[in-house]
Order: C-alpha cells, then structure tokens, then sequence
C-alpha cells in the first residue's frame, strides 16, 4: 500500500495557531473510522479505532497506535484484533483505576450487527500490549460506542445499545466489580435512540445524549438513580445526522460536546444508494464543539472544529465519530474520522470554544 505522506502523526500547528493536529498512520488504506482514546498512567495517549477495507467486512480489524508523553508523533498502529471471519468495529477505550487500561469493541458477522457480541481485552504496560480476549457481553447484537463513567465508589457504568431485528435501542450496563459481573438496565422508548453519552452532572444526577437513527435532533434523559432507571429520551435544541456524539465533564465542572452540527430537518443531506433510487443522508460536516456551564440546560459557546474543504468534494463521507479526552494537564483531545481515510487527532484548551 501507498500511504497518504500527510497520514504519518506527526503533530503539527493548525490552521489555527491554538490547535494542535495529526493524521495518525493507517494500515489499510479502506476505512479508518470509530476512534477512542485514553490516557495512561504514565501520560502517554492511547488511540483506538477500526480500519480495513470497509465497515461489516471481514477484513476489517481493530488497530491502537500510541503517542508516548513529551513524542513529537503517534507510533505506527498495532493490530490487535482480526478475527477472518468477523468484523471488529466500534472499540471503547478507557483506563480504569489502578492504571489498567481496558479495550471493549464489537465484533459481528460480515454486516450483520444484530450478531455482534463485545471482547474486552487489558493492557498493564500502557497500551503497549494486550491480554487475549474474552467475551464480555454475548449478545447478540450488543454494540458499544461512547466509554464507562466510573463513579468514586468504583461503580461502572457502560453506555450501550442492542441491534435486534425490531430495531436499535439503548441499554445501560452496570458493574461493581471491577467489569467482572454486568447488570444490564433498558433505556425506556429509545428505539432508534443509540450511541448514548453519559456524565454526572453537579447535583449527582446522570444525563445521557443519543444519536437518533431519525437524523434530526440529539436526544436527551436523565436518571435520578446512578443509572438504574432513565426518563424518556426527549428532543433537546442541539442538532443530530445520524451520528455518534460524545459529552464529557472537564474538570473546572463544564460539559464539553462534540457532535455534527447537521441535520434533515435543516435539509442537510447528500443523495446516496442506487442511482435509479436515491437517498437522502445526512451530511457528517461541520464537525462542532458546544460548551455549557449549566449542566447541559444550554450550550451557548459553539466552535466548528472541522470544516468541509476542497478534498470533501470527491470524498464527502465528512468527519464524524468522534471522540473527547481531557487528560491530566488540562489540555482536551479530539479524535474522530477524518473523511474515513484516516483518524485526525486535535488538541486545544477549552476556552477556545468560546473564541
């Protein structure tokens, strides 16, 4: 394969002095898409995400590339997961206490979601290398997405979704053990409310934002109990395409989100399928960042952090996906999928967004 010489990692300036950019090395030139990242404990970053030759082939695996801490660029990808007869899609990174980082993704039948079950594989030595893997959720058609809120007591809290043949809905999935044991809670009426992203907010309550398959609006519900029961997902102002979303709490107490800023309803689409039966899809740009400084009643500072450019005319897949980390400096990583070649990693100062 011929690499794109820009996919290397190496960091550089953005267009935008205050911005920090890479395009991390690939192994197949396909699809790169679903990042997840984590800090280790020795400051190092850690980035997952699936890449081969399209999303559902068989091909298509699981690879983690690293940037150790004070590196000038991230390191080539490992591959760590490639099951030949399954595709490895959507990994969930996270590090859990006492420095163990964990590795979740979904592996499934060639496109066939509601097949999938979850492996979870650890790393001791800071992503360096990784156990073999066991299945942590059977299925079928457990899927994953957005990484655990772990509470101070050591309760986590794993944000999933299930694929049946009735269609998608959102489940909440709880340990106490340290990710041993799993207690699985439903998401009431969120079929076709997915991909859910959960913080605490100030008063202890849980607030969780969906993706909605209906590409119009981020969807939005609370729970009073740590997660054991949820309200209805309900329409908030915040526009969604059909795309993952993710929201985290940084550590001044704001809640920072990333998202599309598109949606159908504002006729943002872009014809797709058979030529002699089109149809619509939502458009995955601009790729957004919303601030809030009320616990997510509103989101006042809106920042586009990637636009479309000339290079989206002849690839419009867009930029999507994506992922945010605050590590223990202070500074807050974005990762997501950079027109599906490659994953685009960003790093800036939270006061940018209300630049």
């Amino acid at each position: 394969m011929e690499r794109d010489p820009r996919f290397d990692g190496r960091l550089r300036p953005g267009a935008d002095p205050a911005l920090t950019e890479a395009l991390l090395p690939v192994l197949h030139s396909g699809d790169s898409h679903a990042a997840t990242l984590a800090e280790a404990a020795n400051g190092d970053l850690v980035c997952a995400w699936f890449n081969g030759p399209g999303e559902g082939e068989p091909g298509t695996n699981i690879v983690v590339s690293r940037l150790p801490q004070g590196a000038e660029a991230w390191t080539e990808p490992d591959l760590v997961a490639a099951d030949p007869d399954r595709s490895e899609q959507n990994p969930v990174l996270f590090t859990a206490p006492g420095g163990t980082i964990w590795l979740l993704h979904t592996s499934n039948e060639p496109h066939d979601q509601k097949s999938a079950h979850v492996l979870a594989r650890t790393s001791d030595d800071h992503g360096a290398t990784w156990s073999e893997p066991r299945i942590l959720f059977p299925g079928p058609g457990y899927f994953l997405r957005n990484p655990p809120l772990i509470f101070d007591d050591g309760t986590w809290l794993l944000p999933s979704y299930l694929c049946t043949p009735a269609g998608e809905y959102s489940v909440i999935a709880i340990s106490s053990d340290g990710g041993e044991t799993w207690a699985e809670h439903e998401m009431p009426e969120s079929l076709g409310r997915v991909q859910p992203s959960v913080v605490q907010r100030a008063d202890g309550t849980l607030s969780a934002l969906f993706r909605s398959r209906a590409a119009d609006r981020i969807y939005a519900s609370v729970s009073t109990d740590r997660g054991v029961t949820w309200s209805v997902p309900e329409r908030t102002e915040l526009a969604n395409n059909n795309s993952a979303v993710h929201q985290v709490r940084l550590a001044d107490g704001r809640l920072l989100l990333i998202f599309n800023d598109a949606s159908l309803e504002r006729d943002q689409f872009r014809w797709v399928g058979d030529p002699e039966n089109p149809r619509k899809k939502a458009v995955r740009t601009p790729l957004a960042l919303a601030l809030s400084e009320d616990d997510g009643a509103t989101w006042p500072f809106r920042r586009n952090l990637q636009l479309a450019d000339l290079e989206y005319r002849d690839a419009p897949m867009g930029y999507s996906y994506p992922t945010l980390l605050q590590t223990s400096d202070g500074r807050v990583h974005a990762a997501y999928s950079y027109l599906r070649k490659a994953i685009k990693h960003v790093s800036f100062d939270a006061d940018w967004v209300c630049g």
